[in-house]
């Protein structure tokens, strides 16, 4: 209405006079853009898109859309707010995500844009596209108090892809920092991981049960595809592991990976991992009734001498002889012997040859709780992974158990990769 009213008002006046008035002697309009440049005019028309105001020479009007306008004051002092202004500037925006690096072809990104934005675009790689009105919600929240918070799905292209966001108000047009995310299309991970506890001869193991599914859990969140043996019988441990290796040679997998604890033997310098259900009387039984880690790492081997797959072994065992009626890991047994690494593979023991890992007091062994730490700490290197492991087990044994690893590696492996 108090468009229309000036609309009419101006309208009277222009008819009311039959020659124009001269630049400098009529009462002057202030005129204020969003823009915040202030102009004193003389205002002769208003519409509802659009107002004109005589030019500087007198001899014509200016005509400025009412979306450029934030607010008009008259001569007669009645003021005219069309857009207000907004007092804290043009939109800022600071992402929330910190993304790099993704094997997946969507990600959701989040920002948080201050200075109540009225329009946000998201651009990829140079495409710019609308984003959702709904998803303006002013919050609460830390990092974003009193913004609001933009979440975004985006999809991606293989290899590097550029994002930024673009807000604007009746301040300005503004754009956030460029987000770099390379992907790379995500590639096939195998493991097998067995878990033997409830052994029917000798001492039962409190924790390869909750080592092996801790485990499982992690290398699924990994990208591994992932066949997990609880309590495994000779039966079942035996099909696990032709499973694995008929899988393992018949697909393209990055990696191939076979953890175990559980009970394990040396005998005439070849590991053995034991079954929950077979009680050898011998080494000869032995040989014949438990799997021999050499025919698991033959399983694994590539008959491809070109292959780009990492293999990685790790042997979290009781190493100690049950054949000596010595069936728990803190024993003094002999433990397992060392293995030769075959060219890109890498084999982790929880501790050195000859010694006796611990089973542990808590709810995994100290090997594998550290593991399942260092699995956790994006872009680390396999090598510094089993570093770190090394150091932390040492630490929390007092040098009681030294982690080893025998490794022919080819290439740079990271398992949690974030950038």
């Amino acid at each position: 209405m108090k468009h229309i009213f000036t609309f009419f008002a101006l309208t009277c006046l222009a008819l009311s006079h039959s020659e124009p008035t001269i630049a400098g002697t009529a009462p002057a309009d202030t005129l204020y853009l969003r823009t915040r440049e202030k102009k004193v005019v003389e205002i002769r028309e208003v519409y509802p898109d659009q107002v004109k105001y005589k030019s500087a020479n007198g001899k014509g009007l200016v005509t400025v859309p009412v979306k450029d306008i934030a607010e008009i004051v008259y001569n007669n002092g009645i003021k005219d707010v069309f857009n207000a202004y907004h007092a804290a500037g043009k939109p800022e925006i600071k992402w929330l995500s910190n993304i790099s690096y993704s094997d997946r072809p969507e990600v959701r990104l989040t920002a948080c844009v201050l200075n109540e934005p009225e329009k946000v675009q998201i651009e990829v790689n140079g495409t710019p596209a609308p984003v959702a009105a709904r998803s303006f919600k002013t919050v609460k929240e830390e990092g974003c108090s009193g913004g609001m918070q933009i979440s975004q799905q985006v999809a991606l292209k293989e290899g590097k892809n550029s994002i930024r966001l673009i807000a604007s108000n009746g301040s300005g047009a503004s754009h956030s920092e460029t987000l770099s995310i390379l992907y790379e299309k995500s590639k096939k991970r195998i493991a097998l991981v067995i878990g033997n506890s409830k052994y029917q001869s000798g001492s039962k193991l409190q924790n390869p049960e909750n080592d092996a599914k801790a485990i499982s859990q992690k290398l699924t969140g990994l990208g591994f595809n992932v066949i997990e043996r609880i309590d495994a019988n000779q039966g079942d441990l035996r099909a696990a592991v032709a499973q694995f290796g008929s899988s393992v040679q018949s697909q393209d997998f990055e990696v191939a990976l076979f953890y175990y604890a559980g009970h394990g033997i040396q005998v005439a310098g070849k590991n053995y991992l034991m079954p929950v259900d077979i009680s050898p009387q011998s080494e000869m039984e032995l040989k014949v009734l438990a799997v021999s880690a050499d025919e698991i790492l033959d399983q694994m081997s590539s008959n491809d001498e070109n292959s780009q797959r990492t293999n990685i072994m790790i042997l979290d065992a009781c190493r100690d002889n049950p054949l000596s009626r010595t069936w728990t890991r803190s024993s003094g047994a002999k433990g397992l012997a060392g293995m030769s690494a075959p060219p890109g593979t890498l084999i982790t023991f929880s501790t050195k040859p000859g010694s006796t890992a611990l089973d542990g007091d808590g709810k995994n062994s100290p090997y594998t709780s550290e593991l399942l730490k260092a699995l956790d700490v994006p872009d680390l290197r396999l090598e510094d992974i089993f570093r770190t492991v090394r150091v932390r087990v040492m630490e929390l044994t007092n040098r009681q158990q030294i982690p080893m690893e025998n490794s022919l590696l080819t290439r740079e492996l990271i398992l949690n990769r974030t950038r």
